[in-house]
């Protein structure tokens, strides 16, 4: 009598531990945050963010087009000089695309810039730098040099970084 009523007890927790997995592996595979989400509100379809990061290690302000890998592995060589593990290289194809980078420099507290394209016209591409809301900073003793990394279709255009 003892058999049956362990194995009627482990039957129905295996029965139930199926089930918890099931569910356990739905509800994995439904979650939002999940989903890659690396467009940002940049007013512009175009403009991919791939990475924003609060530390850089370039003390001064400097927008950068990169246009070949090996200028986009140079930098990531420098901003990972100092970082265990390092940022990894983003993958982007140069025959279609191009990236744009901005480091704020040194400064007080950890804003991240906005990229935004203002306007575009026959020769140049013109993007708009605009500062974090600095009340959004609580920490004002922290010193960053943040960056942001974003990418776009290839244009011959000249670009041209405006600072707000």
């Amino acid at each position: 009598m003892k058999g049956r009523t362990n194995r009627g007890i482990k039957i129905r927790i295996e029965g139930s531990m199926r089930y918890f997995f099931v569910i356990l592996i739905i509800s994995m595979l439904s979650c939002k945050s999940q989903k890659n989400t690396n467009m940002e509100n940049t007013g512009d379809e175009q403009l991919v963010l791939l990475e924003q990061d609060g530390y850089s290690a370039i003390d001064t302000f400097d927008t950068m087009v990169v246009r070949d890998q090996k200028t986009l592995n140079a930098f990531y060589a420098k901003i990972n000089k100092t970082r265990k593990p390092g940022l990894p290289v983003p993958e982007v194809n140069f025959s279609n695309e191009m990236v744009l980078i901005v480091c704020m420099g040194e400064q007080i507290g950890e804003d991240l810039p906005d990229l935004m394209k203002k306007e575009e016209n026959e020769h140049e591409i013109i993007f708009q730098i605009n500062p974090a809301d600095p009340q959004n900073n609580t920490d004002t003793s922290l010193i960053s040099s943040p960056f942001c990394v974003y990418k776009m279709p290839i244009s011959e255009k000249d670009v041209v970084f405006l600072k707000n």
